[in-house]
């Protein structure tokens, strides 16, 4: 399922930076606590935010959003 959802749909489009996670290529991705196959809200369970394979500082960015 997952293939299917990033590294075919990246084919498809031509992206070939984008749709794996290796060496080289861009990595841009969350990670969740659940499983959103089991229910749908389990999207808003955020463990993590990748951005250009670094992790971001969501506290920081929530503060700075709250002034």
């Amino acid at each position: 399922m997952l293939t299917a959802a990033t590294k075919t749909a990246a084919e498809i489009v031509k992206l070939d930076r984008h749709g794996t996670v290796a060496p080289g290529k861009s990595a841009d991705f969350i990670v969740l606590d659940a499983n959103p196959l089991e229910n749908i809200d389990n999207t808003r369970h955020i463990a993590a935010v990748y951005q250009n394979g670094r992790k971001l500082d969501r506290a920081a960015m929530r503060a700075a959003w709250i002034r």
